[in-house]
């Protein structure tokens, strides 16, 4: 009887581990930190907030200012276990996988054809988000970099 508490005490915790995510909570892109390629302008800044809207969905909500200062602004909404992402544009769709808690890979699709992967990291301390982007360009040349983002 004793192992079988035991045993359900660590699943309960388990589970309540997994359901902390660390990603959660407002976050700014550290620019000068950032590895941006000679190919992709900067933004002028960008923040990211992610909040859970009910038991199983979180959005996601990006703001910000682009390399050339037109406004960038977008929401989306996901699973928190993953899966499809909602409120992106008709012809690109994106999937969401958790990899772990804080963890999780996004692969965007437009037509049917990968054209973009995004794997998130969040650091064991909780302060910092890094986010490896990786796509082929207009030229089929391999665009890769790394935003590092600060937690607020």
């Amino acid at each position: 009887m004793r192992k079988a508490m035991l045993l359900l005490a660590i699943f309960g915790l388990a589970g309540s581990l997994w359901a902390a995510d660390p990603s959660l909570g407002t976050w700014k892109l550290n620019i000068a930190k950032s590895k941006f390629p000679a190919t992709v302008q900067a933004p002028k800044e960008q923040t990211l907030v992610k909040r859970e809207l009910g038991a199983d969905q979180f959005e996601l909500a990006i703001t910000g200012v682009n390399a050339d200062g037109t406004p960038l602004s977008a929401k989306m909404t996901h699973a928190q276990q993953g899966g499809v992402v909602s409120g992106l544009s008709a012809d690109i769709m994106a999937v969401l996988t958790t990899v772990a808690p804080g963890e999780s890979l996004t692969t965007f699709l437009q037509n049917g054809k990968q054209v973009q992967m995004h794997h998130n990291i969040v650091s064991k301390d909780g302060k910092t988000m890094t986010q490896r982007i990786k796509y082929t360009d207009d030229k089929g040349q391999l665009v890769d970099y790394v935003g590092i983002w600060d937690k607020q």
